[in-house]
């Protein structure tokens, strides 16, 4: 059986690879179901037509029985050895995955003894979020069903390898478990059914898309400046910008306020060494106690997430993630250290694949306990797409302990709520995709 499942963390035991399967020779528990069990009336015709040929003396009768009790004994042979020494090997190449992107599930059926196999054949169930390309003609595999069929006809000893394009429609984790072999005779009957316990994983990370910010400018010593950051060094001087309500009054640059006649506040080139946690808010309903919940919400949040990591890396922060969602794990909240090791991003895309879309925890429970699982001073980047009135209280709490806090605000609501959280000194702004979450191609970040 195979399906989806947003469960589990990094340390998973179940295998991401493909695995051998057991031969039944290797595995007394492997027990295969013999078609020739049921009531076989063959040999007992044999039988009768050698014995009633010999009394009549008709010799056509008796070879006729005889031809019936060597195909008889020729099946339960079949019957008895087909799926022995059978060995089925299967893989994903790779394991892991961006959704739109096309896993290659590798197949591999292998006849380890001398005994032809005229058709041996393997079924599983296939799930709707992976979704096979176009079955070519003649390639030995086929969807029925929403189930994934492989036929085979191997010689003595024989081995073949399939490779299956599969394309992944959706974030998740996918766990494939127990598939069904049967096996038939050589004229064609099904004599032995089987099933076997073959784990395998595939990892579809959301997608990562480039966030839209201002371009980057040269100082006045021609070095290139980094883009626009959520993570600022106050430090770093870079200008002014217009006043926007809910900007920090301590970042007034007075004396330009005073020349120009307007309020402006300073700009700060980003920092590099300021560790960064994204607080992901996953409940997209105010009703998600009762389990409703907007799964296309919940995808976008993911992306922007995703994105969010990629980005910070490549400015070179150590990002990490916080998430109130079902794991798999016996943990309700989700929690990766920020890190800025190599190829983070895509550990915080693992822990994002395997989150439910909907919240095990509420959101509020969550940022209380950031205080206690990252060091003082650490950026807390809220991702959501809710009325920030139930956090905006703890949130404030967070900067008063001395971290720093942005909001950004994503949905249809995004720029009143990201109004909202400038109205009490939260920074704050609203965030979307240019389009639907499956086809968009950029994050924009408004100012």
């Amino acid at each position: 059986m195979s399906f989806r499942t947003g469960r589990g963390l990094a340390g998973d035991e179940t295998t991401s690879g493909g695995e051998e399967s057991l031969e039944p020779e290797d595995d007394p528990s492997l027990t295969a179901i013999v078609a020739s069990t049921e009531l076989d009336l063959r040999p007992t015709l044999g039988v009768i037509l050698v014995v009633v040929g010999g009394l009549l003396g008709v010799a056509i009768l008796v070879v006729f029985g005889l031809v019936v009790l060597v195909l008889a004994w020729l099946r339960a042979i079949w019957a008895r050895r087909a799926l022995r020494r059978v060995r089925i090997e299967r893989r994903f190449e790779p394991d892991r995955v961006i959704c739109g992107d096309t896993a290659h599930l590798v197949v591999t059926a292998w006849n380890r003894k001398l005994m032809p196999l005229p058709w041996i054949r393997m079924e599983e169930p296939l799930p709707w979020e992976l979704r096979a390309e176009d079955d070519p003609v003649g390639a030995g595999w086929w969807v029925a069903s929403r189930n994934l069929v492989n036929g085979w006809t191997l010689g003595p000893r024989e081995r073949v390898t399939r490779e299956i394009d599969l394309i992944a429609e959706r974030r998740g984790v996918y766990r494939f478990s127990t598939l069904s072999l049967s096996a038939g005779d050589l004229l064609g009957e099904e004599v032995a059914q089987e099933d076997r316990h073959l784990p395998a994983m595939l990892v579809v990370r959301p997608r990562t898309l480039p966030m839209r910010r201002p371009e980057a400018t040269r100082d006045r010593s021609g070095v290139l400046r980094a883009r626009r950051s959520l993570i600022e060094d106050a430090s770093r001087f870079a200008g002014v910008r217009p006043y926007t309500p809910g900007d920090p009054v301590r970042h007034l640059h007075r004396r330009a306020t005073a020349r120009l006649g307007v309020p402006v506040v300073k700009r700060f080139d980003p920092s590099h060494d300021r560790d960064v946690v994204i607080a992901l808010d996953i409940q997209t309903s105010d009703e998600a106690w009762a389990g409703r919940h907007d799964d296309d919400l919940a995808e976008t949040l993911c992306i922007i997430a995703a994105s969010l990591a990629r980005t910070f890396e490549a400015e070179g922060a150590a990002c990490g993630l916080a998430v109130a969602a079902y794991t798999g794990s016996t943990q309700r909240l989700a929690f990766l250290a920020p890190s800025a090791a190599e190829r983070q991003s895509g550990r915080v895309g693992d822990l994002l694949a395997r989150i439910s879309p909907y919240p095990s925890a509420p959101f509020e429970h969550l940022l209380g306990r950031l205080v206690r699982m990252v060091r003082p001073g650490t950026l807390v980047v809220i991702v959501s797409s809710r009325d920030p009135a139930a956090f905006l209280p703890l949130a404030r709490r967070l900067v008063r302990s001395g971290f720093g806090v942005v909001h950004l605000a994503a949905g249809e609501n995004g720029p009143a709520h990201a109004q909202r959280s400038r109205a009490t000194g939260v920074t704050a702004r609203s965030v979307r995709l240019d389009g639907d979450w499956r086809t968009a191609r950029t994050v924009d970040v408004a100012s």
